[in-house]
């Protein structure tokens, strides 16, 4: 009897000499938490929503260009034509920051995960090179081609998605931990997903131009991977590559003339942004 009067007492003791914390503590909790474990280099409880700009440089595959009259008077493929990126390197600081070819992120890590999914944008220009000799097949009027031929942008075929091939894709998003400071922290990122293409073409053909509206002219995947650096938590730089196969099938030109062609693309790219925590704290279990 005297024992459990004991324990009685010194748990009425413990009790009453515990601290109540304050309702305003309380709330400052899922902050602190998110803020101490990006410390520790651990992922956050909540989820983190992302924003971001940058540039690209591309690097492009030949092509067939099949162009072709709904009409009937031409019906035709160029083949393994060549193609290039625009502005070059030692032209983009001396242009407005809107002419070089850019990018828009908008992203969302899950919370304690190491996926997430994103929306990209990439405003990559494609222009034919001008005056190479490739191969012509198909019908031009009532006469039947096989033969190398001069692609002259005069008097032929010229074309450019110079206001943008317009890369607009949903990727699903991997990350995994590299290095851990205290106020940087550096991941390898790995990106897969697909989108649709919506350029601007300009079309020269048999000495007639047109530069057509926005539309959305076909598909693309792809797949992108990097580094990821954080810093101070609330900002991001990320330096990567990408792959892509684009699948322009329904290019508008200059009255019902159509143009289709396939292409890969070879990226580097470079954005930075910032990023902050939404939602509510998960409580689920860490990945290691």
């Amino acid at each position: 009897m005297k024992l459990f009067l004991h324990a009685l007492l010194l748990m009425l003791s413990a009790s009453a000499s515990a601290q109540i914390i304050p309702d305003r503590e309380l709330e400052r909790v899922p902050r602190m938490a998110n803020d101490t474990m990006w410390c520790m280099g651990m992922h956050y409880p909540k989820g983190q929503l992302y924003f971001g700009f940058g540039y690209n440089k591309e690097w492009y595959t030949r092509s067939n260009i099949h162009v072709k009259d709904e009409s009937g008077d031409y019906d035709f493929v160029l083949h393994g034509m060549t193609a290039k990126d625009r502005p070059k390197f030692n032209e983009v600081l001396r242009v407005a920051l809107s002419i070089p070819q850019y990018g828009y992120r908008i992203g969302y890590w899950l919370p304690s995960s190491r996926f997430g999914i994103e929306l990209n944008f990439d405003h990559a220009k494609y222009v034919i090179d001008e005056y190479q000799t490739v191969r012509l097949t198909g019908r031009i009027e009532d006469k039947v081609y096989d033969v190398d031929t001069l692609v002259s942008p005069v008097s032929f075929f010229a074309m450019e998605h110079t206001d943008g091939a317009n890369f607009l894709m949903l990727n699903l998003m991997f990350r995994r931990p590299l290095v851990q400071k205290k106020y940087v922290h550096v991941y390898g990122v790995a990106k897969a997903g697909a989108g649709i293409v919506v350029p601007r073409t300009d079309v020269t053909l048999f000495g007639q131009r047109w530069n057509h509206n926005f539309h959305v002219a076909g598909q693309i995947g792809g797949i992108e991977t990097g580094l990821r650096v954080e810093i101070l938590r609330y900002f991001w730089i990320e330096p990567t590559v990408k792959g892509v196969f684009a699948n322009f099938n329904k290019v508008l030109a200059i009255d019902d003339v159509l143009i289709s062609h396939r292409f890969g693309a070879f990226m580097l790219l470079a954005h930075a942004g910032f990023q902050f925590p939404v939602g509510k704290v998960h409580r689920g279990k860490l990945p290691r």
